[in-house]
């Protein structure tokens, strides 16, 4: 029997740290010992690390999401190591939280579009047939919304603990935004607000059914139909980064495909809850959506 009553000691390798609202940190540290289990919490919410080699010495590296809410008065970050024996260690890393202003908009729901879109959900859902197209849109927007989050979450936990990533990542191009990371949604019919929704990645549109390509190097862990989302792709990029393609018209892919950046897996479409042709790009970090744009070339 080991007996070990010593608690580990965490040392951070980076002393000042910068982020966005909705953006990604990073935090790199080392332990006194072998560590069990690593990670980072903003709060209550944990991010796992991975173990990474510096200088020939295992350095715990963690990509980790900041809410969108975060403020420098209220949000605590902690690094967090736990050994063998279960001895915990946790010691505060300090980060500078820069506020970001995000956009809000009503958007009025048209007769057409309901129409157009609500009949496919009904068809989809059992339950629905019979409602009409507002209460079908009430449940797609709200219960449907957050059941495929919870699918995206799942699949993201399928991740590589070594970086696959090779430098930034790639923008769809000649693709113009038409939505961008948080706007804050107000869905209006008739008079009435019906819903709300806050959008977690950054509409790119182009022509009709362009090309769709892998942003980054890494593996694809989804490939299919997945609810407001239409056929979608996830691709792991590796240490808990993910990248999700959505509303897609066809996929030219398949889940467990090692993919390479620029390579072809599917044509922009208006599948799910879309109401014209484009690609919906997000970037998830430990399973929550973070702003892309910090993961393009500083150009965007």
């Amino acid at each position: 029997v080991t007996i070990d009553t010593i608690p580990l000691q965490i040392f951070p390798l980076n002393p000042v740290n910068h982020a966005n609202q909705g953006g990604t940190c990073f935090v790199a540290f080392r332990t006194s010992k072998p560590a069990a289990s690593t990670g980072i919490y903003v709060d209550k919410n944990f991010t796992p690390g991975y173990a990474a080699s510096n200088d020939n010495k295992t350095t715990t590296v963690v990509y980790f999401p900041i809410p969108m809410d975060a403020s420098n008065a209220k949000t605590v970050i902690k690094a967090f190591a736990r050994d063998a024996a279960g001895n915990e260690s946790m010691v505060s890393i300090p980060c500078l939280i820069k506020e970001k202003n995000f956009r809000a908009d009503k958007m009025n729901l048209s007769e057409s579009f309901l129409q157009q879109k609500m009949p496919e959900f009904q068809i989809m859902v059992p339950s629905l047939r019979g409602k009409t197209l507002l209460e079908t849109f009430i449940y797609v927007n709200g219960q449907m919304r957050n059941d495929n989050f919870l699918t995206i979450q799942s699949v993201c936990q399928k991740t590589s603990p070594t970086k696959l990533w090779d430098g930034t990542f790639l923008r769809m191009s000649n693709a113009s935004p038409m939505a961008l990371f948080g706007d804050k949604r107000t869905y209006v019919f008739g008079s009435n607000a019906v819903g709300e929704s806050v959008h977690g990645g950054v509409d790119l549109a182009s022509t009709m059914h362009a090309p769709i390509e892998a942003a980054n190097n890494g593996i694809v862990v989804f490939a299919g139909a997945l609810g407001i989302y239409g056929n979608a792709v996830i691709i792991d990029h590796g240490q808990g980064l993910s990248s999700l393609y959505s509303h897609l018209s066809s996929i030219n892919t398949t889940a467990g495909k090692t993919v390479k950046k620029q390579e072809l897996i599917g044509y922009s479409g208006l599948s799910g809850l879309a109401g014209g042709d484009h690609l919906h790009f997000s970037i998830l970090v430990g399973g929550q959506f973070v702003n892309p744009q910090e993961w393009w070339d500083p150009h965007w």
